[in-house]
């Protein structure tokens, strides 16, 4: 991931909520339409963090009919900016699939700021004007191994001129697993031969984001400290620490506002399970269609200073042997070199070739020899150790 990752707010958008009731004479489910519609086009979704040390960035979003069943559809072609209380504009380019941004702003700490865009339709959005708010450093981030729940990190920090008390993190992961094989040749389909492999596909890496609301504030403390708050939980015997895992995490200093506004979608998306809990509210943010002052618009903009930590967690470094490894299903063959078992084999990519043995080709399954098959990615980070 490049740069910090931004503060993100996850939505639940649902028709039906099946509702248990009771009838007269018998049990039965009846489907509950929600009584709120959205438009054709969906609200406007916001997401971003207006940074004063680090890139800033933002994805366009709209919300999706709650019958919806499709991906979320970006917002592109539009013109964001920041702008600030002294008329300052700062354009943020657009980066595609909604994206817009990732560039350093040179912001005065003493002024307030805003978000400003306008959509190809025409409709223009503005956020109100906020503070430039700054981050306490953070103390530590570090981990905890259960024999239960496996691996729990979580962050530590403090200001110690007990003015932040609103805190948010965001974080992102990344780890490298391996196969249990390695192809050192790969089949030419366009002249059904085998060829020396111009890149291994054994070792890849896979990225996380965080996807949850991740909030605490220590307003009712006596000092204004985060202790051991949890991040994130890694099961037993789960993928990332098979090998060697990282994680960045993002702090950043909240407004009251801005707390309560990711507070209340924490609860509307995290805590509702049943007719007998607290019911949706209306997460109202801070940002408003100038054409149509009626119509919602989903999120909130803050800014400020945000501070960055990452730590590394190597499989050896766990007090237990970490049981997670990729078997393959089945044993080498050897495929003969002839151009119908060359088709037969790895024209459908079920198989992959290893190295030559014999009067063919080793060869195994794809799935035990193609990491990116898991979804990983066979392009080493940057960051990564050699």
């Amino acid at each position: 991931m490049k740069g910090m990752s931004a503060p993100y707010y996850i939505l639940q958008h649902r028709r039906w909520i099946p509702l248990a009731m009771g009838c007269c004479l018998c049990q039965c489910v009846q489907p509950y339409v929600s009584p709120y519609k959205s438009p054709p086009t969906g609200y406007l979704v916001v997401e971003g963090f207006i940074s004063a040390n680090s890139t800033t960035q933002y994805t366009l979003t709209r919300s999706v009919q709650l019958s919806g069943n499709n991906g979320i559809p970006a917002v592109t072609g539009a013109t964001v900016q920041v702008e600030g209380s002294d008329s300052t504009q700062y354009q943020l380019p657009e980066l595609g699939n909604g994206v817009y941004g990732n560039v350093t702003l040179n912001l005065n700490p003493a002024l307030q700021y805003r978000l400003a865009l306008q959509t190809p339709n025409g409709e223009s959005y503005q956020s109100d004007f906020v503070p430039l708010k700054a981050s306490p450093p953070i103390d530590t981030v570090a981990w905890a191994y259960s024999d239960t729940t496996g691996v729990t990190i979580y962050v530590n920090t403090h200001d110690p001129n007990n003015a932040t008390h609103y805190y948010q993190w965001t974080f992102d992961q990344t780890w490298e697993y391996d196969m249990p094989e390695v192809s050192f040749l790969e089949y030419d389909d366009t002249n059904n031969t085998v060829i020396p492999r111009q890149q291994l596909v054994s070792r890849c890496w896979e990225n996380s984001p965080s996807t949850k609301v991740l909030i605490d504030n220590t307003t009712k403390l006596s000092e204004d400290v985060v202790y051991q708050y949890p991040l994130v939980n890694i099961p037993l015997n789960a993928q990332p620490l098979g090998v060697l895992y990282t994680i960045q995490v993002n702090q950043y200093a909240l407004t009251e506002q801005g707390y309560n506004f990711l507070y209340q979608v924490l609860q509307n998306t995290e805590t509702l399970g049943s007719i007998f809990d607290a019911q949706p509210a209306e997460v109202a943010g801070n940002i408003h269609c100038l054409n149509n002052p009626a119509e919602p618009v989903i999120g909130y903009i803050s800014a400020g200073t945000a501070q960055q930590a990452r730590i590394w967690i190597a499989s050896y470094q766990l007090p237990v042997f970490w049981l997670y490894f990729i078997t393959c299903p089945g044993q080498d063959i050897v495929v003969p070199n002839t151009p119908d078992s060359l088709q037969y084999y790895f024209g459908g990519g079920g198989y992959i070739p290893i190295s030559a043995g014999g009067a063919g080709y080793i060869a195994n399954f794809s799935t035990c020899l193609d990491c990116t098959l898991m979804g990983g990615s066979d392009q080493k980070p940057s960051f990564w150790p050699n």
